[in-house]
């Protein structure tokens, strides 16, 4: 591969005259301590292979590019400066709505790797399913794991769907991502999108009543009641079991789509509402997440939340914030008081929508640093993120053709601040995506990345017609963001 067409392209590049064929030997390996940890420097020769780096994650990055570069066979004499623009460059995998075997997650975690990224996002809890093995409270895979049928948008499937990841299997992970670099961040989803864990202790809502799992898509409005203690020792004793698994810095308890319908419904809500001496219940949304928040710093973690949690008000400072879809343009003013953001933006970065919704040229021209921040607050942007939701996506194929190569433009402006032109780019994950298919990753076709505005219409159609969802249309429409502004 030529060293132009590595993605994310290397900061500095200095091309010399030759070429050095890999033959096994050759390779001098250097710790400079004035560089960062994930920090290198290559140096390409006749004679062999220089790495210099900060650390053995910056060992790590120079090996990558040199696997890109080495994969026609022999590589162009060069030396090459690099480092990360951003120190969270993250990946979303969706296991509830659909799961993945390991060994595909696996594949996956491999190919993100290869294009430096350090951080997988687990979402692992939800409506349509608990993917967690969770000794202290059995139901929730004995009940919680298992839906009755599934019923996405035109798609629906009369068998039972369910499973999840054993510890072990959730070690092997944890283990396998470490070994490249990566920082598995679990999600454990409150208060909303808690339909699984309801129908396994139903004492876990307002009313009390035995609910489904659910086999749909959407918002439901049975969410964690935050007025029985009892809530909050269930919160305890997963997220126990959570970061016994989980020894990374960061862990997501959402906060998104959180209706409050049934709080305004319950009495003892109400009560806790005037007992707090709180504004209303969003601000109730935010004791609860505060709470846990507290209890995880206790165990020297990280929380990140979805940016619906800044309607509170209250959010902790130390708590990041996960900007999909700022509707109430909170989030700019967040990092210039002093907050920490991750920008996962639903437009650009989501990657289960089409690509005439999302077209890689999209997603290649997004700036991550978003409108309303001020220069000096820059630093509170900490990275991105590209999640794959799987309400219509139920196997690993269908999986990488949506995110491949889109996931590389991510790649692209997580690492790098150059802003590639449109033919150069598509040019280069030309070249990746042979490098990927090795892998076992099988990625859209060069004809998909960037459909004609005629194309991108259809698939537009066909893609509502098929998965019939208000709210998918209307944030696409602009609709959502239209009312935000009015209000």
């Amino acid at each position: 591969m030529n060293v132009y067409d590595i993605i994310p392209r290397p900061w500095e590049i200095t091309l010399t005259d030759g070429y050095y064929v890999p033959d096994g030997e050759g390779l001098y390996i250097k710790i400079k301590d004035t560089m960062r940890e994930d920090e290198y420097s290559l140096e390409i020769s006749e004679k062999g292979v220089k790495i210099k780096a900060g650390g053995e994650q910056g060992i790590f990055y120079a090996k990558k590019t040199l696997e890109l570069l080495s994969s026609e066979g022999k590589m162009q004499n060069c030396v090459i400066k690099d480092k990360p623009r951003f120190a969270y460059r993250g990946f979303m995998i969706d296991s509830v709505r659909h799961m993945q075997t390991v060994e595909e997650i696996k594949t996956y975690i491999e190919a993100a790797a290869l294009l430096k990224f350090n951080y997988f996002h687990w979402h692992l809890t939800d409506d349509q399913g608990w993917r967690i093995e969770t000794e202290k409270y059995p139901l929730l895979n004995m009940v919680g794991s298992y839906r009755k049928s599934s019923d996405f948008g035109s798609v629906h499937t009369g068998e039972q769907y369910g499973g999840f990841y054993t510890k072990d299997e959730i070690r092997d992970i944890v283990r396998f991502c470490r070994e490249r670099f990566i920082t598995v961040v679990p999600e454990f989803e409150l208060p909303g999108h808690c339909s699984a864990a309801i129908a396994s202790y139903p004492y876990l809502s307002c009313t009390g009543e035995q609910i489904e799992v659910e086999t749909r898509q959407g918002v439901y409005r049975n969410i964690l009641c935050p007025s029985k203690e009892t809530t909050f020792e269930f919160i305890r004793g997963v997220l126990d079991e959570i970061t016994e698994l989980f020894p990374g810095e960061y862990v997501h308890i959402g906060g998104d789509e959180a209706p409050k319908d049934r709080w305004k419904e319950c009495p003892h809500c109400r009560s806790k509402l005037e007992e707090l001496g709180l504004r209303d219940f969003e601000q109730l949304q935010g004791f609860l997440t505060n709470r846990a928040a507290l209890y995880l710093e206790s165990k020297g973690k990280t929380v990140i939340v979805w940016n619906e949690s800044l309607k509170s008000g209250m959010l902790r400072k130390k708590t990041v914030v996960q900007n999909w879809m700022d509707k109430d343009k909170l989030c700019a003013p967040w990092v210039n008081g002093g907050g920490k953001m991750i920008v996962s933006d639903f437009y650009h970065y989501y990657l289960d929508y089409p690509y005439g919704m999302t077209p890689l040229n999209k997603t290649l021209s997004f700036e991550p640093v978003i409108k309303g921040i001020k220069p000096e607050c820059e630093s509170g942007v900490i990275g991105v993120e590209a999640p794959i939701w799987t309400e219509y996506i139920d196997n690993f194929e269908h999986m990488c053709y949506m995110c491949f190569p889109r996931l590389a433009a991510v790649a692209q402006t997580a690492w790098s601040h150059e802003k590639p032109k449109a033919d150069d780019f598509a040019a280069r994950c030309k070249s990746l995506c042979g490098v990927l298919e090795n892998i076992g990753v099988s990625p859209a076709s060069y004809e998909e990345w960037n459909p004609s505005p005629l194309k991108r219409a259809g698939q537009v159609v066909k893609f509502f017609a098929g998965n019939i969802n208000g709210d998918d249309v209307k944030n696409f429409l602009g609709i959502n963001k239209k009312k935000a502004k009015e209000q």
